[in-house]
């Protein structure tokens, strides 16, 4: 759990992933192109989870990652995340 950073509701996650595109290129949305597959992640979620956005570096076999996104908690359960941002360390 030394991973989650903070404890964010919906509305927060939205509003600080507000994409502000003056060429409008991308959707003036949560996430632009990627509001659909957010809203998809959301509306799967059990009514009591808890959203937590998380850092974490993850190391395999043959690299070390370092991941960043949000996740659903219920009780002492991780559940589903979305991830914002991988990038090799």
């Amino acid at each position: 759990m030394s991973d989650l950073v903070e404890k964010l509701s919906r509305a927060e996650i939205e509003t600080r992933e507000q994409v502000v595109d003056p060429l409008h290129a991308v959707p003036n949305l949560p996430f632009g192109h990627l509001n659909g597959v957010w809203q998809s992640f959301v509306d799967g979620l059990e009514p009591d989870c808890e959203l937590w956005s998380f850092r974490g570096r993850w190391k395999t076999e043959y690299r070390d990652w370092q991941m960043q996104g949000y996740v659903a908690q219920q009780g002492e359960t991780i559940g589903a995340y979305f991830l914002t941002a991988q990038r090799e360390m």
